[in-house]
């Protein structure tokens, strides 16, 4: 299941240093994006990212664009054992949302699932060691891959 979240362009290991650098990477090679004009993404994605940081804390970045007509929000997440430059402290966890500017929900929706699974702080730690095997990261990939959102504290 892992080695599909790196296959489809869930989860992406980060080569690049510096936060809009690695923005960039993450889009570019994600598949999650490719139905997208990922210039005008990456684009939407800087303006944000510029007007206001999207840093939550612990190494932790959820950028977002907004994409019109988009049907559902996408989400990719890059990771970086070494930590990318950022605003404040190293990111370790960087999250890019492509969502639609008509349903400000389905984004307010998954930015809060993500949240409540990357303060946990056991859960993040998973995460930036990228323990893969782990129930709960699984749990957390699928999550994404079905866009099916929850809390960290709900058990299925």
């Amino acid at each position: 299941m892992i080695a599909n979240c790196l296959e489809n362009g869930l989860l992406i290991p980060l080569a690049r240093e510096d936060k809009y650098k690695a923005l960039e990477e993450i889009i570019s090679r994600s598949s999650i994006f490719s139905s997208l004009d990922r210039s005008s993404f990456l684009k939407s994605v800087f303006r944000r990212e510029r007007e206001q940081s999207t840093y939550v804390g612990h190494g932790v970045l959820i950028a977002h664009g907004k994409i019109p007509g988009l049907v559902k929000p996408l989400i990719a997440l890059g990771f970086s054992e070494t930590g990318v430059t950022g605003d404040r402290d190293p990111l370790h966890l960087i999250f890019v949302i492509a969502s639609s500017p008509t349903a400000p929900g389905d984004y307010l929706k998954a930015v809060s699932s993500i949240l409540t699974w990357v303060h946990e702080c056991s859960f993040r730690g998973k995460l930036e060691r990228t323990e893969l095997d782990d129930d709960d990261v699984q749990r957390f990939f699928r999550m994404l891959r079905n866009q099916d959102f929850q809390d960290y504290r709900e058990k299925k």
